[in-house]
Order: C-alpha cells, then structure tokens, then sequence
C-alpha cells in the first residue's frame, strides 16, 4: 500500500508527519460533514491518538488483514 502511494501519488506514507496529516484531515472531514463522533484525532508528544468508530475499527481491521493476508497465498 505505501508503495502505491509513494509511486502514484508521490506520498511516503511511512512518514509520522504524513500519518498525523492524514488523521488530521480525516478528522477535520468528519468534523466538516457533521459527524465529528466519527474519526478524532489528537497529536500530543507521544504522537497522534485517535479516537471516534473509525478511529477505534481502523486497528482492528488493520489488525485482522495483517493477521490473515499472508494465510491464503
């Protein structure tokens, strides 16, 4: 998926600015469209926290794929 990214778009997404970015985007977009209980998002010196549905089922789902994808080769 980085690869994608970083070939197509010219995003390395494998940077900890990139990700806080895009936690802030999303969270501004959820906030933008009345949904803020969505995706939240804060940056703190530890780095960012997310919280909100898509902020807590994001891992889990990332979990999961990470867990399964190399099982069906």
């Amino acid at each position: 998926m980085s690869d994608f990214f970083k070939d197509k778009l010219g995003i390395d997404i494998n940077q900890a600015s990139t990700k806080k970015g895009f936690a802030l985007i999303g969270a501004g977009v959820a906030l933008a469209v009345g949904h803020p209980e969505l995706l939240t998002a804060s940056i703190t010196p530890d780095g960012v926290h997310y919280g909100g549905l898509i902020g807590t089922a994001a891992p889990v789902f990332i979990g999961i794929w990470e867990t399964l994808r190399d099982e069906f080769k």
